[in-house]
């Protein structure tokens, strides 16, 4: 844990605070990770799930190419997750 020095009130503060605590000033150097990033995976789950879900119906249907879609599903989905 590192110090720095508040520009407003010159104290020291710890480079993990998202503002001073003693003038209350928002650090700019905030760096605690209270922002989440968003995965771009996101979109290619859906698509995997949505095959998925095509699959176990038309397996339910009969049609032969359910299992298929499920495979094709799941590895899409796979791929989603890990990006």
């Amino acid at each position: 844990m590192a110090l720095t020095t508040c520009p407003d009130c010159k104290k020291q503060v710890s480079d993990k605070a998202p503002n001073c605590p003693n003038c209350g000033r928002p650090l700019t150097s905030f760096s605690g990770g209270a922002f989440q990033t968003r995965r771009k995976g996101g979109k290619y789950e859906g698509v995997g799930f949505l095959l998925i879900l095509a699959g176990i119906f038309t397996c339910f249907a009969s049609v032969g190419f359910g299992a298929a879609l499920i495979v094709i599903g799941f590895v899409v989905f796979m791929v989603g997750r890990f990006m």
